[in-house]
């Protein structure tokens, strides 16, 4: 299994216009990325086609803050 990349733009377009379905399925695929040993990794679009990564989640607890942090602005 490979590392698990969310572009937080699309994460804040999808809390945007609330939709919690697709953003329950990118969260549930990073947390089984975790479970599976790999790393998920925060990426932002710079609009120059190039992508910085930010942040990097190796563990669940970390990861699960970061997923309430999400879904409690909806």
């Amino acid at each position: 299994m490979e590392d698990f990349i969310i572009v937080v733009n699309r994460i804040e377009e999808l809390q945007s216009v609330e939709n919690r379905q697709e953003l329950e399925l990118i969260f549930d695929k990073a947390k089984r990325t975790i479970v599976g040993g790999q790393n998920v990794i925060l990426v932002r679009d710079n609009g120059k086609g190039k992508q910085e990564k930010f942040e990097t989640f190796s563990n669940e607890q970390d990861f699960e803050e970061y997923r309430k942090r999400i879904f409690r602005f909806l």
